[in-house]
């Protein structure tokens, strides 16, 4: 009977979240963090089986009425972040995966109608380790610690500090001795592989799992031979059946919920951007500056390495204009613009990390891009920016290519202010300030950071500009490699 109201609860979260799993393995072939999502149920795994095999003494109290409430409130809650919440982070999809905390939600509330309150309560500390596969903390934390492999690799290490503790730690004692032997054997296992320059989709999962999977088995074994008998696989015969006798209506209302939760479209995975690849492109290095304009200043940003990987860098060009045109400026000044590009060489990443996470544009509105066509058959994308407290609105124009190896982002900025003086976002990580931008998405919707009145000021400008850096990059007559 455990068996198979297991079977049906992962039935149903297969069928309620089939978009969720096609879009992480999406991500897992792009090798993004999200490799540590099956790390993390594998750990979670490791814990359940631990607390499994331990006895528990308790009441024999299995008030049915409250599992149904508090399981329909719960996946009440999960159809509401799928249907209701996820959309609103379209933009920010892969960074939030706010569809990954709704199946923590359903997989909770599911257990609860299944098995009853208080056998899911029995693993509480389980539960509250696999609430981690809801991305932004994790992501979070692995930024400020670098973003390199390494930090990944020792985050999930501590994720199995914690999974081993509480798969063998009967005792406080034994707790913490399963999590230093767990600490120290992941800590070794990190290091020896990066100092081998193992990939990336070695370093950041292996070590975690060797830890738990090693100390676990030690402390299993040690157990046994210091006489205990209480930790250890049920033996056939003797294993308890489930408390709940027998499943009717809740488990109709999860399989109705797991259908609900399956109609619920999720974002696309994969850049809204057209990327040509063109072999003759010098990603990495200052984009040639076209005809009739000069370029002012050039600076680079490495750390952009933390959000796109080794060799990542971000390169700001500011451009002038070398003589004045009154169709943009009526006093037929010079105009400025500042052209950044960034490279990577896994292009999904630039999706999971978008441009908001490279400027502070927390409290500023945008709107919704428009697709442009600029040359050499490269098509771009369009969009304004409003900064409330500055007065300024920005017209910003992008587009992505390739070389083959390295994928490409270029964004055009150009200012209703033509002073010389006028200030562009500068270049930055900022997570905790889009941390806040989430949260008041979260609370307030997506209007209060949308531009629904845009004024692409200056689109003639930034079109003129990038025609003439795509031809200058390429050559007049390139097209795309087919």
């Amino acid at each position: 009977m455990v068996a198979l109201r297991w079977v049906f609860l992962i039935g149903c979260t297969v069928l309620g979240f089939w978009n969720t799993v096609v879009a992480v393995v999406d991500e897992l072939v792009a090798q993004t963090l999200i490799l540590y999502v099956p790390v993390l149920v594998v750990l979670a795994l490791i814990a359940v089986i631990g607390v499994s095999w331990r006895d528990f003494e308790e009441l024999p109290i299995y008030d049915r009425q409250t599992d149904v409430i508090v399981g329909m409130v719960v996946l009440i809650l999960a159809l509401a972040m799928k249907y209701l919440v996820n959309p609103r982070y379209a933009r920010a999809y892969l960074t939030t995966h706010m569809d990954l905390l709704a199946l923590w939600l359903f997989v909770f509330g599911a257990a609860v109608m299944l098995f009853g309150l208080r056998p899911v309560a029995r693993y509480r500390w389980v539960w509250l380790l696999f609430v981690l596969i809801f991305p932004p903390p994790v992501r979070a934390t692995v930024l400020l610690m670098g973003g390199t492999s390494l930090a990944a690799g020792f985050v999930l290490v501590l994720m199995a500090v914690g999974a081993t503790a509480i798969a063998v730690g009967r005792t406080w004692r034994r707790k913490l001795l399963a999590a230093l032997l767990a600490g120290g054997v992941g800590l070794v296992a990190l290091f020896v592989f990066a100092a081998l320059d193992a990939p990336r989709n070695v370093v950041v999962p292996y070590p975690a799992l060797i830890a738990a999977l090693a100390t676990s088995a030690y402390m299993l074994v040690d157990y046994r031979r210091r006489g205990g008998r209480r930790w250890a696989p049920p033996v056939a015969g003797q294993i308890s059946p489930p408390k709940v006798a027998f499943v009717g209506r809740p488990g109709l209302v999860v399989l109705l919920v797991a259908i609900l939760l399956a109609l619920c479209p999720t974002p696309p995975v994969g850049s809204i951007y057209q990327s040509n690849r063109y072999a003759q492109l010098g990603i990495g290095e200052p984009l040639v500056v076209p005809p009739g304009w000069r370029q002012e200043s050039v600076g680079a940003y490495g750390w952009v390495s933390r959000l796109y990987g080794p060799g990542s860098v971000l390169i700001r060009q500011v451009m002038l204009q070398t003589r004045g045109n009154r169709a943009f400026d009526k006093f037929a000044r010079p105009r400025r613009v500042v052209v950044d590009s960034v490279d990577s060489r896994r292009p999904l990443v630039l999706d999971v990390y978008p441009d908001i996470f490279r400027y502070d544009l927390s409290d500023e509105r945008s709107s919704l891009p428009v697709e442009v066509d600029l040359s050499n058959g490269v098509r771009g994308r369009l969009w304004s920016v409003v900064d409330d407290e500055r007065y300024l609105t920005y017209t910003v124009l992008s587009w992505r290519w390739n070389n083959g190896n390295r994928t490409q982002q270029i964004m055009l900025w150009a200012v209703d202010n033509h002073e010389p003086e006028a200030y562009f976002p500068e270049p930055r990580i900022t997570i905790l300030a889009n941390m806040n931008s989430l949260m008041a998405i979260l609370l307030r919707g997506n209007s209060v950071l949308l531009d629904t009145d845009p004024q692409l000021k200056d689109r003639d400008l930034l079109v003129g500009l990038a025609g003439g850096l795509i031809r200058s990059q390429l050559g007049a007559g390139v097209g795309p490699a087919r």
